[in-house]
């Protein structure tokens, strides 16, 4: 018989909110306003995991690669990719501040 976890976190969830920022320092990050993750909309500032390397369009859209936390999970396959299509979006190529560290 199969353990069922108590603690598995949702693919995907509309009511996800901004749960934790992080402190940075010279990072290049964006700061959105009604960006896109798993189905949760947010505003906040991201950091990017490679600079402006990060921001691609796939599939006509423009997406973001973010070091970001899903319901307090580094997934582990790969970094998020912040759907930007319907974002306001600033770059900061040299942020000094708070960032949003997870969404849950």
């Amino acid at each position: 018989m199969k353990n069922l976890s108590t603690n598995t976190i949702p693919h995907t969830s509309s009511k996800a909110q901004v749960r934790k920022l992080e402190r940075v320092q010279d990072v290049f990050a964006i700061e959105v306003k009604n960006a896109m993750y798993r189905g949760a909309k947010f505003s906040g500032v991201l950091e990017l995991v490679n600079g402006s390397d990060s921001i691609k369009k796939y599939k006509g859209f423009y997406r973001a690669n973010a070091k970001l936390a899903w319901f307090g999970q580094q997934l582990k396959k790969r970094n998020p990719f912040i759907n930007l299509a319907a974002a306001e979006v600033t770059l900061l190529p040299c942020y000094t501040g708070d960032v949003v560290a997870s969404l849950g």
